[in-house]
């Protein structure tokens, strides 16, 4: 529960100085708990605060396409699973990874995809770097393609 709370909270906590620990620390559960429920993520947060959550893809008029940016190349035809939460996922070999975006907790998924798409992302974002290094093809810019 420590880790809700800030290093100044934690010092006054120390000292004991913080009279509202256990309810900082409810609240904060609270909260996380609800942005954990979100399923879209802004492709771009301006230091404003505008979070703009448009992608780089097309949608082809008459036809089932997206198109997206390229960031590791190949060619890949395959089932894909759609993934919320990589813990509690589990991939079978050779599934399309399509998620919103990756960090480090998502790596062990990439052993055994066969491609990403993600609708956030570029060239340099884990999801892309991760995938140059398995060799797996991936495209990022994907509004929407998770739903």
């Amino acid at each position: 529960d420590l880790f809700y709370l800030e290093t100044v909270e934690i010092k006054a906590l120390v000292n004991d100085e913080l009279a509202d620990c256990k309810r900082i620390i409810i609240e904060r559960k609270a909260a996380m708990a609800q942005e954990s429920k979100r399923t879209r993520l802004p492709r771009i947060i301006a230091s404003d605060g505008f979070a703009y959550f448009g992608g780089t893809a097309k949608i082809v008029e008459g036809a089932n396409v997206f198109s997206g940016e390229p960031v590791s190349p190949g060619v890949y035809e395959g089932r894909i699973r759609v993934v919320h939460d990589p813990s509690k996922t589990k991939m079978t070999q050779g599934e399309i990874l399509c998620c919103h975006g990756t960090d480090p907790s998502w790596t062990p998924l990439f052993l055994s995809s066969g491609a990403l798409v993600m609708e956030v992302g570029g060239l340099m974002t884990h999801g892309s770097v991760v995938a140059r290094e398995y060799g797996i093809p991936a495209v990022v810019g994907l509004e929407k393609v998770t739903e």
